[in-house]
């Protein structure tokens, strides 16, 4: 269906509303013209929130590997800590040992 200036619109898959557009078209209606500004500004808006909603989801996406990371890490640095606790007592057991302490009985 052709514009003002010539060009087509796109069909919108109904009859109805392209006989419509056409009626408007024809008559060069303001309407015709509010009708354009408000389906622009709307495709403009889904446009830009369609954006968003992405990099919504690639944050969602990288902060749930950044939680696993940390989940990672968090359990190497248990089993390290624990390590180490078990050498410091180790060390403490062999110290009260060595100098008779209550261990040494």
């Amino acid at each position: 269906m052709p514009d003002g200036n010539g060009a087509e619109f796109p069909s919108s898959g109904d009859p109805r509303v392209d006989a419509a557009l056409a009626r408007l078209l024809a008559r060069n209606d303001a309407r015709f013209k509010d009708l354009e500004d408000a389906m622009l500004v709307q495709a403009q808006l889904e446009k830009r929130a369609g954006e968003r909603i992405k990099e919504h989801a690639e944050l969602i996406a990288e902060h749930h590997a950044s939680i696993r990371r940390h989940n990672q890490w968090l359990r190497n640095f248990e089993t390290k800590m624990s390590e180490i606790e078990d050498k410091v007592h180790f060390l403490i057991d062999r110290e009260m040992k060595r100098e008779g302490g209550p261990e040494a009985l």
